[in-house]
């Protein structure tokens, strides 16, 4: 039941079956970027928080790198992060996710540095 509803939750993305080739491409495409997307408002208000707004640059590719050393510096923040993407997978997808760990941690971040620093600079 609760999987149903979690799913139930997240926005369809249009995929390219060719290009998903790969296990773990596949699970980011159909699992992490549709959570992701789901949680963008939650995960900018939640970085905003926890980050001195007045340190924040203005251009996008100082930012990004902003966000990135923040994340690898901020140990907590980055697990906060990913614990907000986790919290709306399903068992299955979960169970995944333990067993690609490293890999998957490494993608949602990099997902996450993408879309904070696109909604950050709206």
């Amino acid at each position: 039941m609760r999987s149903e509803q979690l799913l139930a939750l997240r926005s369809e993305i249009p995929l390219d079956d060719e290009r998903c080739s790969l296990e773990l491409e596949h699970f980011q495409n159909v699992c992490l970027r549709p959570i992701l997307k789901f949680q963008n408002d939650a995960l900018i208000l939640y970085f905003k928080s926890q980050i001195n707004v007045f340190k924040i640059p203005k251009l996008k590719n100082d930012l990004e790198s902003f966000i990135r050393l923040q994340l690898q510096k901020e140990i907590t923040l980055r697990n906060a992060l990913i614990g907000m993407v986790l919290g709306l997978m399903s068992e299955e997808e979960l169970a995944f996710y333990l067993l690609h760990k490293n890999e998957l941690s490494r993608r949602i971040v990099s997902m996450l540095i993408q879309r904070l620093s696109t909604g950050i600079m709206l």
